[in-house]
């Protein structure tokens, strides 16, 4: 699911020039449109970055609707001294594909139309670790990747049995995806590949064929120096809107229970031969096992050594062990005691509760200090929908509004808004304020910024948005 802008110029708007630089001299002004380099079509920030390394440019510009040509000199691989206004210049590549699991076909009508656009865009797996499947490229597209060595790439994967992959893509053919992993890793790029995994469809023997398939294209495994890195493994979120959608299964407790060790299995087996875990579990499996009659999760997240370099970070897994290791790590930075008295709830969804009432539980403890959470349950999905990022504000309103000990200050995540402001359903954060009556604060979700944005230590770079 992707909610960056759409752009039909097809070339790149300047957004500033830096002064005395090649293109100051060459009078690009911002605003201008840049539309080719030496006879290149610029499409995007990286057609820019790979066709302005040379030292002489002929550049093809626009300018109030007028075509005009600047030729620019400077030293190999200075940089020109453009910035622009987005990353892209034309429109996000999007995808055809009816994967049985995604997301954006789980969704209800009458919500921001950005969270419709279905992408599968190398550029931004490139640029942003964004997960696509490489079956929606022009020959031209593939040659591109292959040209400008764009490494890494974060793959789709799924399942390596080409029929099983094309059933889970919702395509009418089979999908390989081992050959062009292949030719990629041939050409120096690295991948990082992820597989949804849906009970009863790509797990078992097939999930274990998928790994270890994989695992033969690690650069440890062929010699190469790029290959397939590592595989995130993520539980189907499934909602209520699945209406006319084919059947998945969702993730149960005992399910992930069973799963969390056999993963551990292979990867130190992956370990002995390739010298890392190479598959690694999302944190919702470990949030999935459950929880014992104290509330403690049946199984806990794994060490930070098990996640070695954190190589899928992105795709969530070993986040919550950052989050639990950080706020260890603030607890001596923390007073034993605050000057003025403080109180706030925090608010978060059912994935990050048992990190987030740590952290809660260790404010509470400095005197004169009393911080709770509220965890609110994603009604509005339903399904087995769990994390921060997709809460509404309809569901946050009326949960804080009915949480018995709900706080004048309410600190909430800004993952679960775009551009600090608005929510999924299309509701401000002001709109949350006045209807509620609190004081909402948006918060980057890290121990020292919520510590610093409760007064309990200095750190000037992590400030909340306040009301």
């Amino acid at each position: 699911m992707s909610e960056i802008a759409l752009n039909p110029l097809n070339a790149m708007r300047v957004a500033s020039v830096e002064p005395d630089s090649p293109a100051a001299a060459a009078r690009i002004a911002p605003g201008d449109l840049l539309r080719a380099i030496d006879g290149h079509p610029i499409l995007d920030i990286l057609d820019y970055r790979f066709h302005s390394a040379g030292a002489r440019l002929n550049l093809e510009l626009e300018r109030d609707g007028a075509a005009f040509a600047a030729r620019l000199r400077k030293r190999p691989e200075e940089d020109a001294g453009l910035t622009f206004d987005s990353d892209l210049g034309d429109r996000v590549h999007t995808c055809n594909n009816h994967c049985v699991f995604c997301f954006i076909h789980q969704m209800p009508k009458r919500m921001r139309r950005s969270l419709y656009l279905m992408d599968d865009d190398f550029r931004l797996s490139f640029m942003h670790g964004n997960y696509v499947t490489l079956t929606n490229l022009s020959d031209v597209e593939w040659r591109r990747i292959l040209d400008q060595r764009l490494s890494p790439l974060y793959v789709s994967v799924h399942a390596t049995d080409p029929e099983l992959r094309g059933m889970l893509l919702g395509r009418k053919e089979p999908a390989p995806i081992l050959p062009q992993l292949a030719e990629l890793a041939d050409n120096g790029i690295d991948v990082h590949a992820q597989v949804v995994l849906c009970p009863g469809l790509n797990d078992g023997a097939t999930l274990h064929r998928t790994i270890v398939e994989l695992a033969r294209l690690h650069p440890t495994f062929t010699g190469r120096r790029a290959g397939v890195e590592s595989v995130a493994i993520v539980p189907v979120g499934l909602t209520r809107f699945r209406e006319r959608l084919a059947h998945v299964d969702f993730v149960e407790s005992d399910y992930a229970r069973k799963m969390i060790p056999a993963i551990a299995r292979i990867g130190l087996a992956m370990r002995r031969t390739l010298g890392t875990r190479f598959a690694w579990l999302a944190d919702e499996w470990y949030f999935l096992a459950g929880v014992d009659a104290d509330g403690r999760m049946e199984a806990p997240f794994p060490s930070r050594a098990h996640y070695e370099q954190f190589p899928q970070l992105d795709d969530g897994v070993g986040t919550m062990r950052l989050f639990l290791d950080r706020t260890k790590r603030l607890a001596a930075r923390l007073p034993a005691a605050s000057t003025v008295p403080v109180e706030a709830t925090l608010v978060t969804a059912e994935m990050a509760a048992p990190a987030i009432r740590q952290l809660a539980q260790r404010f509470s403890a400095i005197e004169n200090v009393s911080v709770n959470v509220c965890v609110v349950q994603n009604r509005f999905f339903g399904g087995d929908i769990r994390v921060a990022g997709l809460l509404t504000a309809q569901d946050v309103r009326e949960q804080i509004q009915s949480f018995q000990d709900c706080r004048q200050t309410v600190f909430l995540p800004k993952i679960c808004l775009r551009d600090g402001a608005l929510f999924l359903d299309d509701v401000t954060v002001d709109d949350l304020r006045r209807e509620t009556g609190l004081d909402v604060r948006v918060v980057d979700p890290s121990p020292s910024s919520l510590a610093a944005d409760l007064g309990l230590v200095r750190n000037p770079q992590l400030k909340s948005t306040h009301g």
